[in-house]
């Protein structure tokens, strides 16, 4: 049982006056009398008052309530209980039908829906059960690609409408018995929305699309296709345009391209007709013998990569030494291995202009453009001593008589080194063929001639009888027996022994090499 009726049964079973309670016989005072047999009054007044009200059933669409009330007709229940109801809410009986006991009175709200269609926002009352009621019902004609949204929400025009509930709100306590319904939530909106699906055509690069939309703009209509826009690509009329019906959209597509330039690489899209507009779009600049490829006014194809060449043309000032000739004479007056400068040599000085070509900051080509000779060398004079003084020199082996004394750095051989097999008809037999045993030393003719008798310090007596492929310049080689070899790298002085040669076999200027290090 409910809490209404339970106060309803409460209020009918009521006896008045109820017996007082036994108070002790002590003196009440007159103030507390009166305000009791007051409170029993209003008691008494109250029980009669709901005892004489008729009991009426309140169903406001699926919400049921019953009550006491002492109005005459069902409008005036409906005032009494702050219930309002609009012209197209359905109420049964009438509202100026009679109240008696255990009347039944029953409201069917109508379904408050705001109807925005076609530019204009309608709040409509209804109590059509499917979509497609109400928008008849409204004078609203849906068309086959037209789309309705509900809430928010797509619906089908055979769709049923929600269910309008009435449910009250939290009763507050001890308020009157018909004051509960006041508590009644007003009902909220429903939202209807008719988008109206306006006829489109696209080109798309030439492939022909036709479609329905219910976009407000042409980006919106192509996106609702699925349509993807890249960056370059133009479209007629611009995608903020409003969509009219039968309006006619071409979309150009841009081409991709990639450029190649200053070491990295540029993908882009480019509605340029040739080369040189796409560079120009893309800002890349082309200075002085820059090279492009394909050429400037090729024609922009679809995937095509286009090669930038940074050409950069230089000049440079390269100098080189001229080396100066050395004259020599001989001078009598100078004894034999001494030297003497008449006249410093200088070097001069050759330059020349180079163009230098790079690409892409590698050099590919390099010419010389002019050439000079910016100062000209100096002759140097030298003299060379040809007076030949005999000399004495005491040694281990006794005094040695030279003619000239030349450093040179020694080394030694035997005739199993010398790099010849011993199956060799040659093995062991010198230049001057003579057999290869200690004594004899192997020289560089431009030096010693060959059969000059010399003493070596450490080694002894030996003859010029031999040379060898590394013994050139300021070198000797002393030879030894197998058994006996001593290894030698050294630098020794080296003396020739008398007789002096004749005049014209005298190697008058001796080579330089090699160096001794000191």
């Amino acid at each position: 049982m409910s809490e209404t009726d339970s106060l309803i049964r409460d209020a009918q079973t009521q006896r008045w006056p109820r017996p007082l309670p036994q108070v002790q016989s002590a003196t009440i005072p007159a103030e507390l009398v009166t305000l009791m047999l007051t409170v029993v009054l209003l008691g008494v007044l109250a029980r009669n008052y709901l005892q004489s009200g008729q009991v009426v059933v309140l169903q406001v669409n699926d919400a049921t309530w019953q009550f006491l009330t002492h109005q005459q007709t069902v409008g005036a229940v409906l005032r009494e209980v702050g219930l309002e109801w609009r012209a197209s809410d359905i109420v049964v009986p009438s509202l100026d039908a009679e109240i008696v006991e255990d009347t039944a009175i029953v409201v069917q709200k109508a379904l408050p829906v705001r109807i925005l269609a076609d530019g204009q926002l309608v709040e409509h009352f209804t109590h059509s059960p499917r979509v497609s009621d109400l928008l008849h019902e409204a004078g609203l004609n849906a068309k086959p690609h037209d789309v309705v949204l509900l809430d928010g929400e797509s619906v089908a025009l055979d769709s049923p409408l929600p269910d309008f509930e009435w449910m009250p709100s939290r009763w507050p306590l001890l308020q009157s018995l018909a004051g509960h319904l006041r508590g009644i939530a007003a009902p909220s909106w429903y939202r209807l929305q008719l988008q109206r699906a306006i006829p489109l055509s696209i080109s798309d690069d030439g492939t022909q699309l036709s479609f329905y939309s219910t976009a407000r703009t042409v980006g919106e209509a192509l996106l609702s296709q699925n349509i993807v826009l890249y960056l370059g690509d133009h479209v007629r009329p611009l995608l903020g345009t409003l969509l009219t019906a039968g309006m006619h959209v071409e979309i150009h597509r841009a081409s991709p391209v990639t450029i190649e330039v200053d070491g990295g690489t540029i993908e882009t899209r480019t509605q340029a007709r040739s080369v040189a507009q796409l560079l120009s779009e893309a800002g890349v600049e082309l200075l002085g013998k820059d090279r492009v490829l394909p050429e400037l006014d090729a024609e922009i194809l679809s995937g095509m990569t286009v090669q930038v060449t940074r050409v950069v043309e230089a000049w440079l000032i390269e100098s080189e030494q001229i080396p100066f000739e050395t004259l020599w004479r001989s001078d009598n007056t100078l004894e034999l291995d001494q030297r003497r400068t008449d006249q410093p040599g200088e070097l001069g000085v050759r330059q020349r202009r180079v163009r230098i070509i790079y690409e892409d900051g590698e050099e590919k080509q390099r010419f010389v453009a002019d050439e000079w000779v910016e100062r000209q060398p100096v002759t140097r004079n030298m003299s060379y001593g040809t007076r030949i003084v005999m000399r004495e020199e005491e040694t281990p082996d006794g005094v040695i008589r030279y003619w000239r004394k030349i450093r040179m750095l020694a080394t030694s051989y035997s005739p199993s080194t010398a790099g010849k097999p011993l199956d060799h008809p040659l093995f062991g037999i010198t230049r001057l063929g003579w057999q290869a045993t200690k004594g004899v030393v192997a020289v560089d003719p431009r030096l010693v001639n060959l059969g000059t008798e010399v003493y070596v310090p450490g080694y002894g007596f030996g003859a010029a009888a031999d040379t060898g492929g590394l013994i050139k310049g300021r070198r000797i080689d002393l030879c030894y027996d197998d058994h006996n070899l001593i290894l030698w790298k050294s630098w020794v002085d080296v003396y020739l022994l008398e007789p002096i040669p004749p005049v014209e076999d005298i190697n008058w200027l001796l080579l330089d090499f090699p160096v001794e290090r000191r």
